[in-house]
């Protein structure tokens, strides 16, 4: 197959983030601080007085309040998981109060919390806290250590980040939660924003591959995200029952049906749902055969004014006989990540019909294939070259839709939405090559000599600046690793030539797997 070069033009990403107030009554007798251990590393509280109030009578007043004032029915089994919001506490905190009331009386050491990355922070597979402790205003939590390394050595693609964990909240707001329902428990917190199939599966059959007959799994997730009131709850209904049926193809299917229904705001069905496919996979593997709905409410209900831009929040329980410690008959294979040559061929050839279509119908072709790889969520870019020229780039830098989908929408735009050309007319087509590149989730590194030019395509960040260069950039250019960075810098990211080099700068590295059409299409 004929190699084409390759630039980025890249996506302004949007990333949802659940509604945030401080809140609270004046009068509960709060738990006493526990003092921090001399050199103990401790993530300190990043949205105390944010999402719920840094006062700590207050907060455990409040919590306590939500608690108590939830009617969760008797759950017979063991309840090896959940689902509980993230937002403010004035929005989601009494459907959280559902979620924990049911764990009253109950007891576990280890509680691993799963929740998304809100920060644009691309992270490859997950990101793990190195840090010995968390703290809330209710006192500190210790990490578990142990386990934390389990997982470390149980898949490379989780990773060590606390720059991941630094600002997100998703995590946070549960402790508070978690420090009034349980006494003595440690936790491990992972965040994500890879959901696709890939990802999660993985990420849950290396949980279910650490977790006791004593660990509590937690998805973090609101529902939802910016419809009007009425939608976000015909839309929040539908993915909750997806979730009840305790079948993680049907969630990614439901979510997939209901972004593409067009709903007039709708930007996600579940802001964490790759939190929520590891977290009920998990559970299956570890004993859990049934998933109940407990409680459903948006944030209309709490702040009438909101119903023109609505969040979800619901609170699941995932319960059954938990089967002993690393047992986990029944996990599933992971996936392969590489496309075969069919699968290849078919991706250039629905770019390909999709770029026809476009130009002489303005209608995109449907997409017909049982292949479950074409239905894995992918971050793609699709260039296009003519005479050797480049013609239009324009791809997603994180996977938020299907592969096959994605690829049809980067056709589209790489045809006729790229700003530094003029949109490609029906004549030009059969002179087009398309090369396709599908990327590996984002990895952070600590130092620019850790790219490897040939390998690696390079995400870099400063501020608000960004840019990216595709892994085939630089050997198509004859660049080494310093001309490749000094050119994404200056000309992709509009940064001075050598902002790599500068410790406030963020680097990541990802993988491309680039396969183009023959010359003769």
């Amino acid at each position: 197959m004929r190699k084409a070069p390759a630039y980025l033009v890249v996506l302004t990403l949007l990333y949802a983030v659940g509604c945030a107030r401080n809140s609270g009554s004046q009068s509960a007798v709060a738990q006493p601080r526990e003092p921090v251990t001399a050199g103990a590393s401790v993530r300190l509280p990043a949205v105390a007085g944010q999402f719920y109030t840094d006062d700590p009578t207050r907060l455990a007043e409040q919590v306590k309040a939500f608690i108590e004032a939830a009617e969760t029915p008797h759950i017979s089994g063991d309840i090896i998981g959940l689902i509980a919001p993230h937002a403010g506490y004035e929005y989601s905190g009494a459907v959280a109060g559902y979620s924990y009331a049911a764990l009253e009386g109950r007891s576990y050491s280890t509680v691993i919390l799963v929740g998304p990355s809100h920060r644009g922070i691309p992270l490859a597979g997950a990101a793990l806290s190195s840090r010995e402790f968390w703290e809330t205003p209710l006192g500190k939590v210790a990490v578990n250590q142990d386990v934390t390394d389990k997982l470390l050595a149980a898949n490379t693609s989780i990773k060590l980040s606390d720059l991941a964990h630094a600002q997100e909240h998703s995590l946070e707001v549960q402790l508070p939660f978690l420090q009034t329902v349980l006494d003595d428990f440690s936790i491990v917190p992972i965040v994500l924003s890879d959901f696709g199939r890939h990802n999660t599966l993985a990420l849950a059959e290396a949980i279910a591959s650490v977790a006791d007959e004593e660990t509590l799994l937690i998805a973090s997730t609101d529902l939802s995200h910016y419809p009007v009131a009425e939608s976000a709850s015909e839309v929040d209904h539908i993915i909750l029952d997806a979730i009840a049926t305790f079948d993680v193809d049907k969630v990614y299917a439901t979510d997939a049906e209901q972004l593409a229904r067009g709903i007039d705001n709708l930007h996600c069905t579940c802001c964490g749902l790759g939190a929520v496919v590891a977290v009920m996979q998990a559970a299956k593997f570890l004993g859990a055969t049934e998933a109940k709905v407990l409680h459903y409410a948006n944030s209309a209900d709490v702040e009438p004014r909101s119903a023109n831009r609505c969040v979800g929040y619901g609170s699941v329980l995932f319960s059954g006989a938990r089967k002993p410690a690393g047992d986990i008959t029944g996990a599933a294979a992971t996936p392969p990540t590489e496309l075969n040559e069919p699968q290849q061929q078919y991706l250039l050839t629905l770019a390909r019909d999709t770029i026809e279509t476009f130009l002489n119908q303005g209608a995109v072709p449907e997409i017909a294939t049982d292949d479950p790889a074409m239905h894995n969520k992918r971050a793609v870019f699709v260039t296009l070259t003519k005479n050797g020229h480049l013609r239009g780039c324009i791809g997603q830098i994180v996977a938020r839709e299907p592969l096959a989908a994605a690829v049809r929408e980067a056709a589209v735009s790489a045809a006729v939405r790229d700003q530094r050309f003029s949109p490609v007319v029906p004549g030009e087509l059969p002179n087009i090559h398309i090369e396709i590149s599908v990327l590996s989730p984002f990895m952070p590194v600590a130092s620019y000599e850790q790219v490897e030019v040939g390998k690696h395509g390079v995400l870099i960040k400063s501020g608000l600046r960004s840019g990216v260069f595709l892994p085939q950039v630089a050997p198509e250019q004859g660049w080494d690793r310093t001309e490749m960075l000094e050119n994404l810098c200056a000309h992709k990211a509009g940064l001075p030539k050598d902002a790599y080099k500068d410790p406030d700068t963020e680097l990541y590295v990802f993988t491309a797997q680039v396969f183009g059409e023959e010359e003769d299409h």
